[in-house]
């Protein structure tokens, strides 16, 4: 399964820190994606320095083995070494489940680069279609 993913990191009032997304991975299942978009920014959070971290993803599952509540499947355990290595790295992290709903921007990085193709990374300034994504899921309404 080929597939592509996105993540977005913001600050507690919910704007852009940075965002990115890598596309063409290889990956066994849908979980699997989840799990290398979850690398992939803590790999940034590390690179900020942030030390405060709370991971929201849709993936019930995969929170479940990040949290230690779910035997983590073999395929997925070296994705899981990874993301533990980088928690062990950072102060204080935490892993929560996010309803698909709330979590639009990722997803929409991840369409993008589905269609661009490659490595994409944005610093605070983002783009103008992601900054209506992350309003969006932090529920502000934007007028002109």
């Amino acid at each position: 399964m080929g597939g592509d993913v996105g993540w977005v990191i913001r600050d507690s009032f919910g704007l852009l820190l940075c965002a990115g997304g890598q596309g063409n991975l290889h990956g066994s299942s849908a979980l699997m994606m989840e799990l290398l978009a979850i690398r992939h920014a803590l790999s940034e959070c590390a690179n900020f320095s942030l030390t405060d971290v709370i991971v929201e993803s849709d993936s019930q599952r995969g929170i479940l083995m990040l949290n230690d509540r779910a035997l983590v499947d073999s395929d997925l355990e070296g994705i899981v070494f990874d993301i533990r290595q980088l928690v062990a790295a950072l102060s204080r992290v935490s892993f929560v489940f996010a309803p698909r709903s709330c979590n639009k921007a990722a997803h929409s990085v991840a369409g993008f680069v589905s269609k661009q193709g490659g490595t994409h990374v944005w610093d605070h300034l983002g783009t103008d279609w992601l900054f209506n994504f992350l309003a969006a899921d932090v529920n502000l309404r934007i007028r002109y």
